[in-house]
């Protein structure tokens, strides 16, 4: 049976598509369009889809780190990568692995990406001795010097691809900020980031965001691992119930979405109850 959707739902939903559309062609201009190897980062809401985009390039010379919270760990994954390749040219996707972006670690950041293009350790690499694998050893001691208690790694032959959650400021907000208060440093050390990137932000209204999870929900099939004989009236009933709450849901992404796919197979006689009570709030 076909959707039904009234004018309204129907120019979001249109949106949707553009704006899904968007962010698949610039994952895809990142991997496949980047003549002059730039780092790509692409920043949106969480729960968009990026992370599957981007694992619908990966080939051999791609290496995906996911949820990195210790810089030690990057770092050590990185040096090994680029030991391996040995010279040859690497996609490394950093997903979720937003310790580049804290504070303490955003001139490592700038560095990487910028023309010193090296990932920098600049403290005792001994520290890390303990956690690595013997591999993983040799490859921080071929980057190291005998008169740098640290080592260095260099990236000319490194293409970052970053997804993240996280806005980048721009100039004009930056300016708009307090100078010297702590969050105009901040933002200061996020934009020398987004300069030396390529920075790609996907960002859309409140209902566009609806058309774009309804439009996925419809026709990317996201129910159908958890409910794989769920029905298109059934698929519209779960975008048309979110369309009615949009402003009162506790998420706005295609996480809820499998969420109430789950509660459809649990709960068959009660699901829209269990909607109501765990995915709006007044």
């Amino acid at each position: 049976m076909a959707q039904k959707f009234n004018s309204k739902q129907q120019h979001y939903l249109q949106n949707g598509i553009t704006m899904q559309l968007l962010l698949r062609d610039t994952i895809s201009e990142a991997f496949n369009n980047n003549p002059f190897n730039e780092n790509y980062v692409v920043s949106s809401l969480p729960g968009l889809g990026k992370t599957y985009e981007a694992k619908q390039q990966l080939n051999n010379n791609v290496l995906f780190i996911e949820g990195s919270s210790s810089m030690a760990f990057f770092t050590i994954q990185i040096a090994t990568a680029v030991y391996l390749a040995d010279g040859q040219q690497l996609t490394v996707v950093l997903d979720d692995c937003d310790v580049l972006f804290e504070s303490a670690n955003t001139n490592t950041a700038k560095k990487m990406f910028d023309e010193t293009k090296a990932l920098q350790y600049n403290k005792m690499r001994k520290g890390l001795k303990a956690l690595c694998t013997d591999l993983q050893w040799d490859a921080i001691e071929s980057f190291a010097t005998e008169d740098n208690p640290g080592f260095s790694v260099p990236l000319n032959n490194v293409t970052f691809v970053v997804l993240s959650n996280r806005l980048l400021p721009s100039s004009n907000m930056v300016d708009s900020m307090d100078e010297g208060s702590k969050k105009h440093s901040t933002a200061t050390d996020l934009f020398a980031i987004r300069r030396r990137t390529a920075y790609k932000p996907i960002s859309m209204e409140l209902l566009d965001l609806w058309g774009y999870v309804a439009n996925v929900t419809i026709n990317e099939q996201i129910c159908h691992k958890f409910y794989p004989t769920i029905i298109a009236d059934e698929q519209q009933q779960i975008v048309n119930w979110l369309f009615a709450n949009w402003d009162k849901v506790t998420e706005r992404n295609l996480s809820v979405v499998e969420k109430m796919t789950k509660d459809m197979v649990r709960f068959p006689d009660n699901y829209l109850d269990i909607w109501e009570a765990n995915y709006t709030e007044v």
